[in-house]
């Protein structure tokens, strides 16, 4: 008879088993945007209409770029690059984008948890590949949202910034941010259903 202990240790072999061969087949899924039908720029246009007619201000806006970090069990070595200061934990993070449709369509990481919005940004490579792909048909700009953690850039867009901002901008980062919520959920969602990896 195996002893409890001994079938959870089998459990995590045969868990990590699985997500190993997964990611091995379809991790360029969410790491790659060349020849991925749903990023294609007819298909950002149809994500970018749900999400204006939800009230976002912006016509051209296809999805939302958000962090979400990860609590970790403390580490022997290096402590200090995984330690989270605004969380206040020991963490790593991961930095992902979702479409209306509830997908993730680009996920990157880890990163050490002392890192910031922008520092995952800039090692994740996103911003040339949006360059390059995120256009509609004709040849318009399209663009993601993210929080005030990343950089202004024609095909990212963040909320005004500062203490002095106009009542229009306020309202234009209300409206914004209250369709952004769905990006939270995502990470809400997959901690709730695979509840393996909040441990």
């Amino acid at each position: 008879m195996v002893s409890r202990l001994g079938s959870i240790h089998e459990l995590c072999i045969i868990t990590n088993h699985v997500m190993n061969l997964i990611y091995n087949q379809w991790s360029f899924l969410l790491s790659d945007f060349e020849g991925r039908n749903r990023l294609f720029p007819q298909n950002l246009e149809k994500y970018a209409a749900p999400i204006h007619a939800k009230g976002a201000p912006l016509t051209n806006c296809w999805g939302f770029i958000d962090g979400t970090v990860r609590p970790i069990s403390r580490p022997g070595n290096n402590q200090r690059a995984v330690y989270n200061g605004h969380k206040r934990i020991l963490a790593i993070k991961f930095q992902s984008f979702a479409t209306p449709d509830g997908l993730v369509s680009l996920l990157a990481g880890p990163y050490e948890g002392k890192r910031h919005g922008s520092g995952m940004l800039n090692e994740s490579g996103l911003l040339p590949h949006l360059e390059r792909h995120s256009l509609s048909p004709a040849g318009k700009i399209m663009c993601i949202h993210g929080d005030p953690a990343y950089p202004l850039r024609p095909q990212l867009q963040a909320p005004f910034k500062g203490a002095y901002i106009t009542e229009d901008q306020q309202l234009w980062n209300s409206r914004m941010n209250s369709v952004r919520v769905s990006e939270d959920w995502l990470f809400g969602n997959i901690t709730n259903f695979f509840k393996f990896i909040d441990f």
